[in-house]
């Protein structure tokens, strides 16, 4: 039986469920692959009837591969607003195809690792998601249903130039590569927009994770390649993982830091991990811009010993904070939230988030004084 809307929102993706399993700055990883068919229109291009056609071609060669007979699809013509946000919610769709209509799908397998939309920018563009931060392993994932497709259909492309995007500058492997990492020390020592101008001078970009809330909003940000040109993807990755390593070993020195600087009387650290602790004790509604600033404050908390587990593993609070991170707490169920009787009423996920997180909060004690290992 194929996954539907309503299974697809009870159960949380597997890269929401175990973020940062291996490293408490790195939550998780991402690939974006693109692939066109020879002798169609672009989909920004196209119309409907062409797009149309695409879909018609595609849509039953994938829905036929390992992994995707049980799949959710759906047209966006037929997903009303609120299914559109709650995919964007989590990252199951892209802002481009949110806006699409016709002849544009949406296909999530059953592990909901990999996503896969037909008509975006390109023709096909699949999103390919890990906990880990493996990129071989990664691009395995990614490539596989490319790679089935390829025995089927003609993706354009050509020696010099790798394959064909809408944007002529993008062509080459038609992938990029994407790291999500919490970077609570480097932002709380305002020293990110150091770190945003080094890493443009190494033809990497960095940008924030929620960028409608504020660039700083939950200290997370998403580190990216651009499109990678043809025949360099051992070395783009290279590159990538040693920026990526670089940063976390940054973050962990601007903590041990702040640390020091706690223990000569310095507040900053200690007064941001008891204020967010009180709201999220405290506070019966939360907006998203709170819930997520505040629980990245907790995780460092944790980290720095000013917040330590009554239950189970510092592990285990870390891993359960960062799934909260980057779910955002906004309890996205594809429905509209209605509108609150009156203009200060707080909606109904403000005050979920509030009863959501009472659980997490239970199972620590805050202490005045960091414990160091």
């Amino acid at each position: 039986m194929a996954l539907n809307f309503n299974t697809l929102q009870k159960t949380c993706p597997p890269w929401f469920r175990t973020p940062g399993a291996e490293d408490d700055v790195i939550l998780g990883i991402m690939g974006r692959l693109v692939r066109n068919l020879r002798g169609h229109a672009f989909p920004g291009w196209s119309t409907a009837e062409g797009r149309q056609a695409v879909a018609g071609q595609l849509l039953p060669a994938i829905l036929a591969q390992p992994g995707f007979k049980t799949a959710y699809h759906a047209e966006l013509s037929s997903m009303d607003y609120g299914c559109r946000r709650a995919l964007l919610e989590r990252r199951q769709l892209s802002p481009c195809m949110a806006a699409r209509q016709d002849g544009c799908h949406v296909i999530i397998n059953r592990k909901q690792d990999t996503v896969v939309m037909l008509n975006e920018e390109e023709h096909l563009a699949i999103h390919h998601f890990s906990n880990k931060p493996d990129f071989a392993a990664l691009l395995t994932g990614l490539y596989q249903l490319p790679r089935n497709l390829g025995n089927q259909f003609d993706f354009a492309a050509d020696s010099r130039n790798g394959y064909l995007t809408s944007l002529p500058g993008e062509s080459g492997e038609g992938v990029q590569l994407y790291t999500v990492l919490h970077l609570p020390a480097l932002t709380l020592s305002n020293m990110m927009p150091q770190v945003t101008r080094s890493i443009d001078k190494l033809q990497l970009n960095i940008a924030p994770f929620y960028p409608q809330y504020g660039e700083e909003c939950g200290n997370i940000y998403v580190l990216y390649t651009a499109p990678v040109i043809y025949g360099v993807m051992e070395e783009m990755i290279t590159h990538l993982n040693d920026v990526m390593y670089t940063l976390v070993e940054r973050e962990h020195q601007v903590r041990d830091r702040l640390l020091d600087l706690h223990e000569n009387g310095d507040l900053l650290l200690a007064d941001s991990v008891n204020r967010s602790y009180g709201l999220l004790r405290y506070a019966r509604a939360i907006t998203l811009a709170e819930w997520v600033d505040a629980i990245s404050m907790l995780r460092l908390g944790i980290v720095c010993g000013f917040v330590q587990p009554t239950e189970g593993t510092e592990q285990q609070l870390l891993t359960e904070l960062a799934a909260q991170l980057l779910y955002g707490g906004d309890f996205a169920d594809g429905n509209d939230i209605p509108e609150p009787p009156h203009p200060r009423a707080a909606t109904e996920p403000q005050k979920a988030r509030s009863r959501a997180i009472q659980s997490i909060l239970n199972r620590t004690t805050l202490l005045t004084a960091p414990c160091r290992a």
